[in-house]
């Protein structure tokens, strides 16, 4: 009987160790291999990187974001618009521009948290061009978030904060890298939009739209957005020029596509036009400090 014992026991451990094999796939938030490990693929600083893997945070129930307050009528204030990429950890020394494109999760918690506390809302990129048209109200005190390139931890991660925060988002697709490895699938992308964030176009292969004949130029604007709208069954209105890259031309073609805002990487400028729209730049060695004097030099 003694000898017996130490094998029964490692039958009875190794039918627990099963159990709990069989019910780990359940916590997941994203299916099983949606997020993939990649190194830094060499490419200009603005342009899509094979992304690191990005810590899921837990499933988190979903948090209605709420309405802006608007300013009184005949006011628009400024409105700072936030640029992210990637939300996930990455080695300073062994991928300083992927690190710089990219924020923790706890940053982005910390981040969107004193947003909250100071009293700040935010707004979605259609509503702000809605807003500059005259067509909509215009937030008294907001900032805009926006995600470009559609990554994987758009989804796994930088979604579950937003929820907690009960805030808004924009984010940026390009159309022809959806489903590919580290990239967000439609599954997702539906998902972000019943959690009441925009889905807008980033073109479909993100190319440097300034060196494009005028055929291929309008594919790139046009079709990227006719698909992505096809997929999430919505009218898909706010654009991003794939490495912040704009000519008079790409504005001329991005407004004839049908879009009502386009942001660029130019960090300070005037909103006068909503098809050169700046925006602020959060990378990943921007401290709290930082970016609550960027947000309150343009908006207290």
């Amino acid at each position: 009987m003694k000898r017996l014992l130490p094998v029964m026991l490692g039958l009875i451990l190794a039918a627990v160790l099963v159990l709990i094999s069989e019910q780990e796939p359940g916590r997941r938030f994203a299916p099983a291999g949606a997020v993939a490990g990649f190194g830094h693929s060499g490419r200009a600083a603005d342009e899509p990187l094979n992304p690191a893997v990005a810590a899921p945070l837990p499933t988190l129930s979903a948090v209605a974001p709420q309405g802006f307050t608007p300013a009184p009528p005949g006011e628009r204030p400024y409105v700072p618009i936030l640029m992210y990429h990637y939300v996930r950890y990455v080695d300073r020394a062994a991928d300083p521009l992927g690190f710089s494109l990219s924020v923790t999760p706890e940053q982005l918690d910390a981040q969107l948290g004193w947003l909250k506390a100071a009293g700040y809302e935010t707004v979605r990129m259609d509503a702000l061009a809605a807003c500059m048209r005259g067509e909509g109200p215009c937030p008294l005190r907001a900032v805009a978030l926006t995600f470009d390139d559609g990554y994987t931890d758009a989804f796994t991660t930088a979604l579950p904060i937003l929820q907690r925060h009960g805030l808004v988002a924009t984010f940026y697709i390009v159309s022809g890298f959806v489903g590919q490895p580290g990239y967000m699938g439609w599954p997702e992308i539906r998902a972000l939009r019943d959690a009441g964030m925009e889905i807008g176009a980033h073109s479909m292969t993100h190319p440097d739209l300034t060196g494009l004949g005028l055929e291929e130029l309008r594919a790139q604007v046009g079709q990227s957005g006719a698909a992505i709208s096809a997929e999430v069954g919505q009218p898909v209105l706010s654009f991003c020029y794939p490495g912040g890259r704009f000519s008079d031309t790409v504005v001329a073609v991005t407004r004839e596509a049908g879009y009502t805002s386009a942001t660029t990487t130019i960090q300070d400028g005037p909103q006068s036009d909503p098809f050169t729209l700046p925006r602020l730049r959060i990378s990943g060695d921007l401290t709290l400090e930082g970016l609550q004097w960027m947000v309150t030099s343009r908006l207290p």
